[in-house]
């Protein structure tokens, strides 16, 4: 079984670590809600309804192709190592799948689940994804940072001139799994949900 942890990347299609774990085996998702970390951040109410609208969206589409989603509570991703490894072990997880994120908490976070599930033999596969370049890859001959964003730019351009990203498949159609998908809540304590016309600002989905 693989197992594709959603975060930020909530969508079907151009998703790396989604299209990854599909293509190689029957495979489910989970998200994290992790309501004290958000408090910490700042993060509005409306951002979390909309993350909520989304996971509803998202969930009908993996439905479509089989693949359920499944929903746990860390309330601080501190919590997240062991959330993700009793998932894992419930139901015989091999590897554990992601696209990359870059805040310090979000890195801090990644590598306490990488080593808690490399020590129970689960493997770990992280994916570029949301950026068009490893962070720290693109230096001068001299292998430091560039100064001058112009320098930057143009070394940029060459590289994808030379090799553009490939385009992620989309997942296809698995075989039905013996597991149900979890309702998504449709609010969090410690947030309000918004007003309709607020709501209206950011529709859910991809489009």
């Amino acid at each position: 079984m693989h197992l594709i942890w959603l975060r930020s990347d909530l969508r079907l299609h151009d998703n790396t670590a989604l299209s990854a774990a599909a293509a190689r085996g029957p495979c489910m998702a989970v998200y994290l809600l992790s309501p004290g970390q958000w408090l910490e951040h700042d993060d509005a109410p409306c951002k979390v309804d909309f993350w909520l609208r989304n996971l509803r969206e998202l969930s009908r589409e993996l439905g479509q192709l089989n693949i359920p989603l499944l929903i746990r509570q860390a309330p601080r991703w501190d919590d997240a190592p062991m959330v993700l490894l009793n998932l894992c072990r419930q139901w015989q997880v091999d590897a554990l799948y992601l696209n990359e994120e870059y805040g310090i908490h979000e890195s801090r976070r990644d590598a306490a689940v990488t080593r808690t599930l490399r020590a129970e033999g689960i493997e770990v596969r992280r994916y570029l994804d949301q950026l068009l370049f490893q962070p720290g890859s693109v230096l001068t001959r001299s292998g430091t940072y560039f100064q001058v964003f112009s320098q930057f730019r143009k070394v940029c351009y060459e590289r994808l001139h030379h090799s553009l990203p490939c385009l992620v498949r989309a997942p296809l159609k698995q075989a039905p799994l013996n597991i149900a998908s979890d309702a998504i809540p449709s609010s969090v304590d410690g947030f309000a949900t918004p007003a309709d016309h607020l709501r209206s600002l950011w529709p859910a989905g991809e489009a």
